[in-house]
C-alpha cells in the first residue's frame, strides 16, 4: 500500500509540474484543488450470464485541476470508493433476500478534460485502484440467517485498473458530473493451476457515478 500511495503522489506532483510549466508559458488558467464526491452505481462484469444486480455504493475524495490551454486541462483524484455486487433470490413467499459483495477501493483516476462552450466539459482516462478490503452480506426475511463476514484480500486482486469517460458541468465553484468506470482488470486473484494461469469467474468491476464537486 505505501508504494501504491508513493506512486499516486509522485504521478500527482509530475503532472502538476509539467502542468505548471506550460500553463506559465501559455498564460492560461492557474491550477486548482477541490473536493467531490456522490453515488457509484456498480456491478461486476461476468465473463458468463449471471443473476447479479447493480448495487448502489458512494465514493468521496479530493482532485486537482491542471489546465493546459483555455479548452484542455488535466484532472488526477484521489478517491475511497464502494463497488462490488448483489445477488437477490426468492425461495417462497415467506422467504428471499439477497447476498451483497462490497469491494471498498482507493482510486486514482486521471482525466483529461474537454471543455464544451462555458460550462460544459467531457472527460476520458485511465485509472488505477488499490483494493482495502472486502465484505460479503447476506440479508433475508429470517432474522437468524443474516450475517455479514470480512472476506480475505488474498481471495481478491489488490490492484485493478481501466478507463474511464464521463461529462460535466462547472458552475463556478460547483461542479456535477456522470461518469463510466470500466475495468480492464480481473477482481479475482489470478491462480495456477498445473502451471497455467487462471481465474473462476473472470469478473470485471464496472461502475457509473454521480458527483458532486465543489473547487476552491
Amino acid at each position: 500500500m505505501k508504494s501504491f500511495l508513493l506512486a499516486c503522489i509522485t504521478s500527482i506532483a509530475l503532472l502538476l509540474g509539467i502542468s505548471y510549466k506550460t500553463v506559465s508559458a501559455q498564460n492560461t488558467s492557474s491550477p486548482s484543488i477541490g473536493i467531490k464526491g456522490g453515488l457509484n452505481y456498480s456491478s461486476l462484469n461476468f465473463s458468463f450470464t449471471a443473476w447479479d444486480k447493480p448495487k448502489t455504493g458512494y465514493h468521496l475524495g479530493a482532485f486537482v485541476n491542471l489546465p493546459l490551454s483555455d479548452r484542455f486541462s488535466i484532472q488526477p483524484e484521489l478517491l475511497y470508493s464502494t463497488k462490488g455486487t448483489r445477488v437477490p433470490y426468492r425461495i417462497t413467499d415467506w422467504l428471499d433476500g439477497q447476498v451483497a459483495l462490497d469491494l471498498r477501493y482507493l482510486d486514482l483516476p486521471v482525466m483529461g478534460q474537454v471543455k464544451l462552450g462555458r460550462f460544459a466539459h467531457i472527460e476520458a482516462g485511465p485509472y488505477a485502484s488499490l483494493l482495502l478490503d472486502a465484505n460479503l452480506k447476506h440479508g433475508s426475511t429470517i432474522p437468524f440467517l443474516n450475517f455479514s463476514y470480512d472476506l480475505p484480500n488474498d481471495i481478491f486482486s489488490r490492484l485493478d485498473y481501466g478507463l474511464a469517460a464521463g461529462a460535466g458541468m462547472d458552475l463556478g465553484h460547483l461542479g456535477v458530473g456522470v461518469r463510466y468506470n470500466y475495468g480492464l482488470g480481473k477482481v479475482e486473484d489470478v491462480k495456477q493451476l498445473l502451471g497455467t494461469d487462471f481465474t473462476i469467474t473472470n469478473a470485471r468491476n464496472t461502475t457509473w457515478q454521480l458527483s458532486v464537486a465543489y473547487r476552491f
